[in-house]
């Protein structure tokens, strides 16, 4: 019998900043089964536009985790702390970006590390499954800091991962 991960972190690669979370079995089994068996993960890193504390990584659905799982524990306005597996349906993102006409489906796999995110874009509701949450107040809290640095600063190079812990 295999041990299944408890806890996972996410980081990015340049500025060295991670936040340790576990994983919610509870809430959404099977959202942390299909994360589990794909770690480690690592992409471009991206920062919110309009969710607002939010920084991403965008992974092609059926290469990464072969499927998307059902709905689970969804939420359309996240707590500072929570990791989220967001659906995209076709032509939500911009063109430049991921263009419409491509048949593979794209996750957003997003960390939200402060107070006021809302998941009601220019195309609707767009709720997501929470799979993990954040362990520690204080490791959020100066996590967050290395986030709004990237806001302030620009996600140019920047690499998010997700690893087991």
């Amino acid at each position: 019998m295999t041990s299944r991960i408890e806890h996972i972190r996410v980081g990015m690669r340049r500025n060295g900043a991670s936040v340790k979370l576990k994983l919610r079995w509870d809430n959404s089994p099977k959202t942390c089964e299909l994360v589990s068996a794909a770690l480690p993960l690592e992409e471009d890193m991206w920062h919110a536009k309009y969710a607002n504390h939010e920084i991403y990584v965008l992974l092609p659905v059926v290469e990464v985790f072969g499927e998307d799982p059902p709905g689970e524990w969804q939420c359309m306005y996240p707590a500072p702390g929570d990791l989220m597996y967001l659906f995209h349906p076709p032509g939500l993102l911009p063109k430049d970006v991921y263009s419409p006409d491509n048949p593979r489906r794209i996750v957003d796999v997003a960390y939200f590390y402060d107070r006021g995110n809302n998941l009601y874009g220019p195309w609707g509701a767009n709720p997501g499954n929470i799979f993990a949450t954040a362990t520690s107040i204080d490791d959020m809290e100066d996590f967050a800091k290395a986030c709004i640095d990237v806001w302030k600063n620009g996600f140019l190079g920047e690499r998010m991962y997700i690893e087991a812990v």
